[in-house]
């Protein structure tokens, strides 16, 4: 007579089950890292106002992902605008909010093949800064740090105001095949959500 098979201890079948679990969503984390890396992203860290001498300033912290066609454009020579958008809204109790101030700030990211150097250029004030990687740059280019937005005296002492901020890539001041490109592609529509909060109560 064939003795029977002993079934597999129910904790042995808990252990490969979790195993597998995590083995699936490990999977699914590098996938996702890699669709991200095709991809790219724009993202608002962090945003604060402060005033100061009757000047609001803004500090900001942004994380910038070049997608891959983004990055090949670049390293080929392409010079990327990237504009930091801000618009501060009035609160109005029975009718819509109303704008008060937009500013856009251009930056220009470049890549210098002969001396293998990133450039960032504040297009609005012509400062430039260069640097040995990418990542630097990017890194710098994230870092928003009392840039002045709106003056005290254009506000009303009584009004309720919003702040927001955003980061795009500007698919306009792209060469001529690119923008057609970007226009039925994805790869340089790169662009953070609005980040919002409240400028003065």
């Amino acid at each position: 007579m064939q003795a029977n098979k002993k079934a597999p201890p129910a904790t042995q079948i808990r252990g490969s089950t979790r195993s597998a679990m995590m083995l699936i969503g490990a999977l699914c984390l590098l996938a996702a890292s890699a669709a991200e890396a095709q991809q790219g992203r724009f993202d608002v860290r962090s945003a604060t106002t402060g005033l100061r001498d009757g000047v609001y300033y803004l500090t900001a912290r942004i994380d910038y992902r070049l997608s891959k066609k983004a990055l090949e454009a670049l390293e080929s020579g392409v010079a990327l605008t990237i504009q930091l958008q801000i618009d501060i809204n009035r609160n109005r109790n029975f009718l819509p909010d109303t704008e008060i101030a937009s500013l856009r700030q251009d930056y220009l990211l470049s890549y210098q093949p002969l001396s293998q150097r990133y450039v960032v250029k504040n297009v609005n004030s012509g400062e430039q800064t260069s640097y040995a990687t990418l990542f630097s740059a990017l890194n710098s280019l994230g870092r928003i740090r009392d840039l002045p937005v709106i003056d005290e005296s254009l506000l009303d002492r009584k009004g309720r105001y919003d702040i927001r901020v955003r980061s795009v890539l500007d698919q306009n001041t792209l060469p001529g095949p690119l923008r057609i490109f970007s226009f039925w592609g994805n790869s340089f529509r790169l662009a953070s959500e609005w980040y919002t909060w409240t400028l003065r109560e």
